[in-house]
């Protein structure tokens, strides 16, 4: 599958638009207290992020388990 467009939209200012929907609609999901709908938004903003950035999240990840003493290579 090709994601380049993806990844050129989301290296811009995409991730913002992105996030704050996606902000927007698990708010609306924790307030309707849909836990699946919530668990959706969450999960597929993940896929979507983990796509574009994937290395740095990686490294985001990899901090905060050193943080609370988990050393995982990452």
């Amino acid at each position: 599958m090709k994601t380049d467009n993806l990844r050129t939209f989301l290296q811009g200012d995409g991730i913002w638009i992105l996030t704050a929907f996606a902000v927007i609609l698990a708010i609306k999901a924790w307030r309707n207290s849909s836990w699946l709908q919530l668990f959706y938004v969450v999960g597929f903003y993940a896929i979507i992020v983990s796509m574009a950035k994937g290395p740095e999240i990686l490294k985001t990840v990899g901090w905060a388990l050193r943080l609370i003493g988990i050393e995982s290579g990452l």
